[in-house]
């Protein structure tokens, strides 16, 4: 007998969805069951890394010893705990897919359920983007096969948007199996079959894990083919806003046709490397998944040339904080192009991963920089359960689409690398606090918390940044707080954002630094603030070009709300870094010069009704510690890279006049929430190309200036204000939004830069870019 006619007349004795008291007369047919194959056979000591194939919802939700994935989160509102597999797929096809994992219940006594989380996007997420699914069941959710700790086995949705927290079960009747124990290791046995051109049959099996005792199974009939496409996940749940147990997973294997295995997606130990060369000196990090650093303490750089056969020792650096190690060498030869390596130092044979250090090209071609900044991994937080429209024009973008998981921003990064660009510039706000998950920020785990948003970022950019020098540049939300007004430290201790400071644990905002600017370069004063926080405002020379980062946020006067706002004065870069830029000025003569900063140095935004906007988080405050820093640049005739504002923008900074400072581009964000807006209510001056959106702009703090192109979102401020019903100014839908990335080359023949901004969807081969772009300006 075929096993699909043996399970349809099966369910035809039984009369039920579920089959029960089987499970001798099923035995015999199990032979023709998809075979399977681990999908990892190491053990590990305890740790928070759970492997190269499976990655964790969330970092602190879970741990492995030896070969066992254990849950560890059992608070209320943390339902669906999962770990994808992250090597494993379920295809279009026609064929059978079979899962198997021995589960337990870890805390005996308690009430939940587990299992295998199956079809997760339906096909339309690529697998780094199914692997986020986790809490709230939505669109594109999937199937859950569930076993729960009174011993039924169930099938569950996880694709109902109005119900996203109910996960109702999709069968009548349940399963019980007899001699189950609560807390006794039990196989789950997963198999999908089809049984026609467009539907499956999924059957789960519960088996005596010592035995091998098939103690009964449940088949749901007739699911639809487009169901049952995309990610897999295992998953530990509690009901909906309880206590509930927590479960371990162990012995996972997969096999058929209908699983795609690609090990390329696996993950780990290594994240990956970021590295800049300046002459002679090579810095560089390497940064890990949370490894058991008991087994890998330190790590080795090693390098050659493409004619040397034996790798050169290069560096060593111990695994510090935030799972990073940090490598640096004074001898570096710049002129050339290297192959590097990263091995433990106790096992050097093993290659954990390499890429390749870019020779300088100094001034012997066009020289491109890829600018990027302000990136959330999903348009709305999974930890949300409804999703509403903040107004009425956006759609309805669904829980596990393209739409909401916008991670790992393919489009958006494979146009950027079209550009082949020789320099990555991230201008802050890699991530932000309630993405793609809740605040994590005040509690126990606050740290890896952070590094579960950070290695999204990292995740999504590795393959690009290998190869290539990168410059980072830490903002206020990698800080975790939505502003920072740094205050050189002072006032960390006091409660509230606006009276300056570095809010959370300075522990970890000291990890934040080490992760993202550990290999940037050397800082010209590398004395720390107070709380021992570490500066990174640089000088260096790459491409034929002069650069120079400051740090516009971390000496910065927090706000004098009470004070005139047009004669308020105070710090924006403070006089360390003021004394740096006029020390640059003078630096590597004859070469074009290009300040980095996070944010642009002036407020040109506008409210609804086309007013200059207060917003004293912009660079535009305070206005006179604003001017020094533009005419400190404008003396340098630099021209000033930035990010942060979320709205493209091309403007002089002015001094004295609207446009006698330097040149300022700002990037758009890459995918943000938050909106800003230049659109002036009365026609501006000295527009450009006819442009209502151009022209000599002062804004709220008295700042002069004149804006050249603005890529505004696609919905008006005015008819936003008027549909909003949030208390901010967010959008969800990205269709209304403009976001994208940067690109600047450098022109040495011609003597010019050309200041490039396309949206992040857009084919560079073929599309146009935002109105008002390309821009060029000659190098004086």
């Amino acid at each position: 007998m075929k096993r699909r006619n043996f399970l349809k007349l099966s369910a035809g004795l039984i009369g039920s969805s579920m089959l029960s008291g089987c499970a001798g007369f099923f035995a015999s047919y199990r032979a023709e069951f998809a075979s399977t194959s681990p999908l990892d056979n190491s053990s590990f000591e305890e740790q928070i890394w759970l492997g190269k194939p499976f990655w964790a919802n969330r970092l602190q939700d879970w741990r492995r010893i030896g070969n066992e994935l254990q849950c560890t989160r059992e608070g209320k509102s943390f339902e669906a705990r999962t770990v994808s597999l992250l090597t494993r797929q379920l295809n279009n096809t026609l064929q059978s897919a079979r899962l198997k994992a021995t589960v337990r219940n870890l805390t005996p006594g308690k009430e939940d359920f587990c299992g295998f989380l199956l079809g997760i996007g339906k096909g339309e997420l690529t697998a780094k983007g199914a692997a986020l699914a986790q809490r709230a069941g939505g669109v594109n959710g999937g199937i859950i096969a569930a076993f729960d700790s009174s011993g039924k086995l169930s099938f569950r949705q996880f694709d109902d948007e109005n119900k996203s927290l109910e996960f109702t079960t999709i069968n009548r009747d349940l399963f019980s199996l007899n001699q189950y124990q609560d807390g006794s290791s039990i196989i789950l046995d997963c198999q999908l079959d089809p049984t026609d051109a467009n539907h499956f049959d999924i059957r789960l099996a519960a088996i005596n894990s010592a035995t091998g005792q098939e103690l009964g199974f449940g088949v749901l009939h007739n699911v639809a083919a487009d169901k049952l496409k995309g990610g897999i996940s295992l998953l530990s749940s509690s009901n909906p806003y309880k206590v509930g147990a927590r479960w371990g997973f162990s012995n996972i294997e997969t096999g058929g046709e209908k699983i795609t295995e690609n090990n390329r997606n696996s993950l780990g130990p290594v994240m990956g490397c970021m590295y800049t060369v300046n002459k002679h000196e090579l810095r560089m990090t390497c940064q890990l998944m949370p490894v058991n650093l008991d087994i890998i303490k330190q790590l080795r750089l090693e390098f050659k040339s493409e004619n040397e056969q034996r790798w050169r020792a290069g560096a060593s650096g111990v695994i510090e904080d935030g799972f990073v190690a940090k490598f640096s060498l004074n001898n570096w030869d710049y002129l050339s192009t290297y192959q590097y390596r990263i091995v433990d130092d106790a096992a050097p044979d093993i290659t954990l991963y390499s890429g390749l250090v870019a020779k300088d090209p100094q001034n012997s071609k066009e020289f491109k920089i890829a600018l990027y900044s302000c990136i959330i991994p999903t348009s709305k937080s999974l930890d949300n359960t409804n999703y509403t429209r903040l107004i009425a024009k956006e759609r309805d973008i669904g829980r596990y689409t393209k739409d909401n998981i916008l991670f790992p921003h393919t489009e958006l990064v494979e146009n950027g690398a079209f550009h082949e660009p020789d320099m990555y510039v991230f201008c802050g706000d890699q991530y932000y606090e309630t993405y793609p998950t809740r605040y994590g920020r005040d509690t126990k785990d606050a740290k890896l918390d952070t590094l579960y948003k950070w290695y999204l970022w990292y995740w999504a950019f590795a393959h690009s940044i290998k190869d290539k020098p990168t410059i980072i540049l830490a903002d206020d939300h990698d800080v975790l707080q939505g502003n920072l007004w740094g205050n050189s430290g002072e006032n960390s201790d006091m409660p509230k954002e606006a009276d300056g400071g570095f809010k959370w644990d300075k522990d970890l905002v000291r990890m934040v630094y080490r992760i993202q600017h550990g290999h940037n370069p050397e800082p010209y004063d590398a004395t720390p603030i107070k709380y021992d926080i570490p500066v990174a405002y640089a000088a260096f020379e790459y491409g034929g070009i002069s650069f120079a980062i400051v740090e516009d946020r971390k000496f910065k006067s927090p706000p004098d709300y009470k004070a005139d706002k047009l004669n308020t004065t105070g710090e924006l870069l403070g006089e360390r870094q003021e004394a740096f830029l006029k020390d640059w000025q003078t630096m590597h003569p004859g070469k074009p010069k290009i300040c980095i900063t996070a944010s642009i140095w002036g407020s040109p935004q506008t409210d609804k009704n086309g007013q200059p906007l207060i917003d004293h988080d912009s660079n535009g405050y305070p206005a006179d510690g604003r001017t020094r820093a533009v005419k400190l640049v404008s003396d340098a005739n630099a021209l000033v890279i930035a990010g942060d504002q979320h709205l493209g923008l091309l403007a002089y900074q002015g001094i004295d006049n609207y446009d006698d400072g330097s040149l300022f581009f700002a990037g758009p964000a890459s995918a943000a929430f938050w909106q800003r807006w230049f659109e002036p209510a009365v026609q501006l001056p000295n527009q450009r190309n006819n442009d209502k959106n151009t022209g000599d702009f002062i804004d709220s703090f008295g700042n002069k200036m004149r804006v050249l192109a603005a890529a505004n979102p696609k919905v008006s401020h005015q008819e936003f204000a008027e549909q909003n019903n949030s208390w901010g100014k967010f959008l969800a839908d990205r269709m209304l939004k403009s976001e994208g990335y940067g690109i600047i080359k450098v022109n040495h023949q011609q003597q010019h830069y050309q200041l490039e901004c396309w949206e992040w969807n857009t084919n560079p081969a073929t599309g146009k870019q935002f109105s008002g772009w390309p821009y060029v300006k000659n190098f004086n």
